[in-house]
């Protein structure tokens, strides 16, 4: 049998292993530039999540509202606007408070024939969220009590 020769010795024994500072620059890169594509993807869904919630309570205040309608033949007016903030018809205001809302987000204004049931945009939306009698949602940026 042969014996390496003592050159190829040395030489394994002074190779490096490992990468080079090149090869770590281009793994930083290419992870910047993911997590500067993953970031507002993921703050588009935080957000679509936190519409979610407010939209979801809005149509359980809807679905009160119409039952009203079918009880009394009319809607109720804006002064019993807060309907919202007291137990009213099978509504519990601790069921309006979130993750994001709490019962106090959320307004009625109407009259007989018409209403509208909103959403204050306060911290976490970018506009109010409103829902009126056609089931229609609308967004709008106006001044109103936060």
């Amino acid at each position: 049998m042969k014996q390496p020769s003592s050159d190829r010795i040395l030489n394994r024994s002074n190779s490096q292993s490992g990468f080079n500072l090149l090869e770590l620059m281009i793994v930083i890169v290419i992870a910047g530039v993911l997590a500067g594509v993953a970031a507002p993807i993921y703050r588009k869904g935080i957000q679509k999540a936190i519409q979610a919630e407010g939209e979801a309570a809005l149509g359980s205040i809807r679905t009160q509202v119409m039952a009203y309608y079918g009880e009394w033949g009319e809607f109720p007016t804006a002064a019993l606007g807060r309907v919202i903030t007291q137990d009213w018809h099978d509504i519990k205001p601790a069921e309006l408070d979130g993750t994001n809302f709490d019962r106090y987000s959320y307004y009625y204004q109407g009259d007989a024939t018409t209403y509208l049931i909103g959403l204050h945009r306060g911290q976490v939306l970018d506009m109010h969220r409103s829902l009126n009698q056609d089931g229609d949602y609308e967004d709008w940026d106006i001044k109103v009590d936060e």
